[in-house]
């Protein structure tokens, strides 16, 4: 106990506040790992817009300025799909 003045809470009481401290750690895990699952499905979709924008012809720059990326990025995903991105 830190504080001389604190009152400790019963076992039960401990033991409760633990479990429900657990659980919500457990639930901010299973929050993460859902929210990283839809991040990289997000961003295989994101890719493969990518790959129809370029292959009808849509520019590097025009592609910057609709996603906000990287042109380094975008080139990285477009060679992945064996298009050569031109500037």
């Amino acid at each position: 106990m830190c504080h001389a003045d604190a009152v400790p809470k019963s076992l039960a009481d401990a033991t409760a506040a633990y479990r429900a401290a657990q659980a919500r750690v457990d639930a901010a895990k299973a929050e993460e790992r859902a929210s990283q699952q839809g991040l990289r499905e997000a961003r295989t979709e994101l890719a493969e817009a990518l790959v129809v924008e370029a292959r009808k012809g849509t520019r590097m720059r025009e592609l910057v300025a609709i996603t906000g990326l990287s042109r380094e990025w975008i080139r990285t995903r477009l060679r992945q799909a064996g298009i050569l991105a031109d500037d």
